[in-house]
């Protein structure tokens, strides 16, 4: 059995991650699924002090409010996972950073996202579950909607997931989007940002099999 705890959009807000001390102690991999800050190195920092009270194990990619600087420093302390994968107790996690352009620099356009998405696919065994997260969230869901009832997500996203198939994606970015959706087999979650939402995403593998993908309340 492998559990992962998802938080997404943290920005300068660390302290809220005391909330949920037990469910990150429990935990067998926390993942960070972008805008770990509003831009500032030292709020990432504090951010990692406080995590490694909790846990041993995290994931990471950047948001487009994180900066270039913070995507290089997650890979070279090997927890970062834009643009590439790598297997956890026989499970495949993969990820890709940054967003439609949008507010902050780490942005992409929707022929990177397909080329990003694409590069994370390279020498998996088809065979092992997959675990995505994604900073930008996928086309025409309920995670992508914003306030005026338009969908902002990627098209490219949508279309990998279409495609690959993911057990669950983790997602993030639109604050006011919180909620869980498919797209064909994947569970979709973005479970908002922990200090607003006051809750996490979930999801226990056993076997190869997901057997939870939920939105879980400090």
């Amino acid at each position: 059995m492998t559990t992962f705890v998802a938080l997404p959009d943290i920005h300068n807000n660390p302290e809220a991650l005391k909330r949920i001390s037990r469910p990150l102690y429990d935990a067998d991999v926390v993942l960070l699924v972008g805008d770990m800050t509003n831009g500032n190195m030292s709020h990432l920092m504090r951010l990692f002090a406080i995590l490694e009270d909790y846990t041993e194990t995290v994931f990471a990619v950047a948001g487009n409010l994180d900066t270039d600087r913070m995507s290089v420093y997650l890979a070279r302390e090997g927890i970062g996972l834009h643009r590439r994968h790598i297997v956890f107790d026989d499970i495949v996690l993969s990820g890709v950073g940054g967003a439609l352009p949008f507010a902050g620099k780490f942005v992409f356009s929707e022929e990177e996202f397909a080329g990003f998405l694409d590069n994370t696919q390279e020498d998996i065994r088809t065979s092992l579950p997959q675990v995505l997260m994604c900073h930008q969230p996928p086309h025409n869901t309920l995670v992508d909607r914003v306030s005026s009832g338009h969908h902002v997500g990627s098209r490219a996203v949508r279309a990998f997931i279409e495609r690959v198939q993911p057990m669950v994606c983790f997602t993030g970015h639109i604050h006011e989007a919180a909620g869980v959706d498919r797209i064909g087999q994947t569970v979709i979650i973005n479970p908002g940002p922990l200090w607003q939402t006051n809750s996490y995403g979930f999801a226990e593998i056993v076997d190869g099999k997901l057997l939870t993908a939920e939105i879980r309340q400090a």
